[in-house]
């Protein structure tokens, strides 16, 4: 498996390219407007970038997912229940995306905004426990997602505090301790007040020490 964060400090903003060395396949989870790099990456690897998937529609920074797809010719995905004003790839609650060996698991996770889903990583189908989870807004490294920002279209923060709540208890906090946490946002993003300078963590450690769990 190939696995690579891209953290660009300016926007306190980490993107990812998960690639399947057995089959070529990889995706590109919430890329950054500047895709020289996944691509030149990807190139290099061996690999074909099939697929862009959002974690989340994002206000807080250009994403590249029109570029990205544009010139590799990848599909652009969201959670099922997002609507978009071009062609993209709707991801259900549960569906799994075979790359070759590589598993990823979509569950959703709506609390930061109502199409917000996480990403679980599985190295190989048959694993007992999985490799990681890709968390987008929802949980970060010292914090969870806020819920209190698209109060001005229709969606009241006390509605998402809850859907928060369930997505954190039901949907990650259910996975093994050992999962690694990959989340979108560091320390310097305003997504949560409380954010780690840190780039990636475990379920087990948040689950001891991050305060709003």
């Amino acid at each position: 498996m190939i696995f690579t964060q891209y953290y660009l400090d300016c926007l306190s903003q980490a993107s990812y390219l998960i690639g399947d060395e057995t089959s070529g396949r990889a995706v590109v989870v919430d890329p950054r407007r500047d895709i020289d790099e996944y691509v030149r990456d990807a190139a290099d690897a061996g690999l074909t970038i099939e697929l862009v998937v959002e974690t989340h529609f994002h206000a807080d920074f250009l994403s590249g997912h029109l570029e990205l797809a544009e010139a590799t010719g990848a599909a652009i995905a969201y959670s099922s229940v997002a609507e978009t004003e071009f062609e993209s790839r709707k991801l259900a609650d549960g569906e799994r995306i075979e790359l070759g060996e590589i598993t990823l698991e979509i569950r959703h996770t709506p609390g930061h905004t109502p199409e917000s889903l996480c990403i679980v990583v599985w190295e190989h189908a048959d694993d007992v426990e999985p490799h990681a989870v890709l968390t987008g807004d929802t949980l970060f490294i010292g914090d969870v997602g806020r819920p209190d920002l698209l109060s001005s279209i229709g969606v009241t923060r006390g509605e998402l505090a809850d859907q928060l709540y369930d997505s954190l208890h039901q949907q990650l906090l259910t996975l093994p301790d050992s999962t690694r946490v990959y989340p979108a946002h560091g320390a310097g993003s305003s997504c949560g007040k409380n954010l780690s300078t840190d780039t990636w963590s475990t379920i087990g450690e948040q689950r001891r020490t991050n305060y709003a769990l």
